[in-house]
């Protein structure tokens, strides 16, 4: 199993965690998304800070399985 972070539909949209993320691993996402924002799994190294300056909490860890 891996760590990674994923953005919630209580997303606020304010961009937060885009600018604190040293990974660079949180992006706009496409229209039809669920949520203003999605995490690139391949980035992320699940460091937590994206949750630690959300406002509206809607940064949670998830688990990967392995391939």
């Amino acid at each position: 199993m891996r760590r990674t972070f994923a953005v919630t539909d209580a997303c606020l949209g304010c961009g937060a965690c885009i600018k604190t993320c040293p990974e660079k691993a949180i992006q706009p996402a496409p229209r039809e998304y669920p949520s203003p924002l999605l995490v690139l799994e391949d980035r992320c190294t699940a460091c937590a800070e994206c949750a630690e300056v959300c406002p509206a909490e809607a940064c949670i860890q998830v688990l990967l399985e392995d391939e």
